[in-house]
């Protein structure tokens, strides 16, 4: 979200890919190594050398509300506003 308020759409769209879980999930080793479910976030990802790559903290739900407010608001710039 940072990202995108500066201005950096790019760096923000990377950061959102990276982030999300599907693109973890898109190989069969990416679902091997990753171990949790592709529709929904992890709280973290391991970066340690036994599993690298895996997921941690499934159904986390809390980055879920942020991933979908950078998505929504930051990158796309949805904003809502009240019937008139």
């Amino acid at each position: 979200m940072a990202s995108a308020r500066l201005g950096n759409g790019d760096e923000a769209v990377e950061l959102f890919h990276m982030l999300n879980p599907v693109n973890h999930t898109r190989t069969a080793a990416g679902v091997e190594r990753y171990k949790a479910e592709p529709y929904v976030l992890a709280g973290d990802v391991y970066a340690n050398p036994l599993h690298v790559g895996r997921a941690g903290w499934s159904w986390y739900t809390g980055s879920a509300g942020w991933m979908y407010q950078a998505g929504l608001d930051s990158i796309l710039g949805l904003r809502r506003r009240a019937p008139r």
